[in-house]
C-alpha cells in the first residue's frame, strides 16, 4: 500500500499564487482541497476537491469547514489594486476573513496553518527589511494583512493553532487561469503587450526596481515548510535580488526574439527624469536557516510560457 499524503486546504486556490500552489501540491500527490468564493476553470488538469465559501461570512466558514486538514495554506485576499469600497472589503476579507477561517477550524486545528501576508506590512519601499523591522503599513492592503497576522497569533495563543506567517515579496509566473485578475502585474502586462502589439511600452524610465521571486520557488519553499513542525513565527520570503522594470522588459524582449524570431522595440518615457530611491532589500535569512534555497531569474522562460498561454486563446 502507498503512503497517504497529507490533506491540504488551499484558500484562494484559484487565485494567482493559489493556483500555482494547487498545481504543485496536486502534482506531488497530495490530497488537495481548494476553498474559493467562485469556481473557475484552471488551465491544467489536476485532481482536487473544491469548497465554495465566502470567507467574509463567519457562518459560511463554520458550515463549510467541518473536515480536518493536516495543513491549511491561506492565500485568499483582496487584490492590492484600487476598487470602490476597497478599504471596507479588504477589512472583511483579508482581516476578518482570516479570523473566520481560524474560528471555524479551531476545534480540529491543522498541524500547520501557513498564512500568506505581504512585505507591504512594513510600509517601507527602500532600505533593508527584516522580520524585526517596524510595521507601519501605508495602505489598506498592508494594514489588513497585518490585522490578519495578529489574528493568526491570537488563535495560536488561545487555541494552539500552529502557524507560519509568510511576508512575500513580488512573486511572478505565467497565470494558470486566463481570466486571472493579475494581468496588471509587470511581467504579465509586458508579455501580453508584446504578444498583442509587438512592442513594449514602459510608463516611466524603467529605472524603478523591486525584489521579484518566481512562484515556482515559492511553491518549493512552502512544500518544504509544510513538512516541518510549525515554527510559530514570521518569515520574509524574497529572492534577495532586485530587478529594474527595464530588466524585466529586456527579458520579455529576449523571450519574444527567441520564440518568434523578431526583435521588438522597448519604448520608455524619456520625459521621466526621476531617480528612484534605493530599492527595498527584503532579507530572507531567517527562513533560509531552516530551508536553504537559492533563486534564479525565470523572467524569460515565464514570458515564453505566457506567449504559449496566449496562443492557445
Amino acid at each position: 500500500m502507498g503512503i497517504t499524503k497529507q490533506s491540504i486546504l488551499i484558500t484562494g486556490g484559484y487565485g494567482n499564487l493559489g493556483s500555482w500552489l494547487t498545481h504543485f501540491f496536486c502534482s506531488q500527490g497530495y490530497d488537495v482541497t481548494l476553498l474559493t468564493r467562485k469556481e473557475r476553470k484552471l488551465e491544467f488538469e489536476a485532481n482536487f476537491n473544491t469548497i465554495i465559501c465566502d470567507i467574509s461570512n463567519a457562518e459560511d466558514c463554520k458550515d463549510k469547514l467541518q473536515k480536518h486538514y493536516d495543513v491549511i495554506i491561506h492565500t485568499a485576499s483582496m487584490n492590492d489594486n484600487f476598487v470602490d469600497n476597497y478599504a471596507f472589503d479588504a477589512l472583511k476579507v483579508n482581516a476578518l476573513g482570516t479570523r473566520n477561517i481560524l474560528d471555524a477550524v479551531k476545534e480540529q486545528p491543522p498541524s500547520h496553518f501557513i498564512y500568506f501576508s505581504t512585505f507591504h506590512v512594513y510600509g517601507s519601499y527602500s532600505g533593508k527589511l527584516t522580520e524585526e523591522s517596524a510595521l507601519t503599513p501605508m495602505n489598506d492592503y498592508g494594514t489588513t494583512h497585518l490585522f490578519a497576522e495578529y489574528y493568526v497569533k491570537q488563535f495560536h495563543k488561545t487555541h494552539n493553532i500552529p502557524f507560519s506567517i509568510i511576508r512575500l515579496s513580488n512573486s511572478y509566473g505565467c497565470p494558470k487561469d486566463y481570466n486571472s485578475s493579475k494581468w496588471y502585474l509587470i511581467l504579465n502586462d509586458l508579455s501580453k503587450m508584446a504578444f498583442e502589439k509587438k512592442k513594449i511600452v514602459l510608463k516611466g524610465n524603467g529605472k524603478g526596481s523591486r525584489d521579484f521571486i518566481w512562484m515556482g520557488d515559492v511553491c518549493d519553499v512552502i512544500h518544504q515548510l509544510s513538512d516541518k513542525k510549525a515554527p510559530n513565527t514570521v518569515f520574509n520570503l524574497s529572492s534577495g535580488v532586485t530587478y529594474s522594470l527595464l530588466d524585466v522588459a529586456n527579458s520579455v524582449q529576449v523571450a519574444f526574439k527567441e520564440k518568434y524570431g523578431e526583435l521588438i522595440p522597448i519604448e520608455i518615457n524619456t520625459n521621466d527624469t526621476s531617480t528612484p530611491k534605493n530599492p527595498v532589500e527584503i532579507i530572507s535569512d531567517k527562513i533560509k536557516k531552516i530551508i536553504p534555497f537559492e533563486v534564479k531569474s525565470h523572467f524569460k522562460n515565464e514570458a515564453i510560457e505566457i506567449f504559449n498561454f496566449l496562443e492557445k486563446r
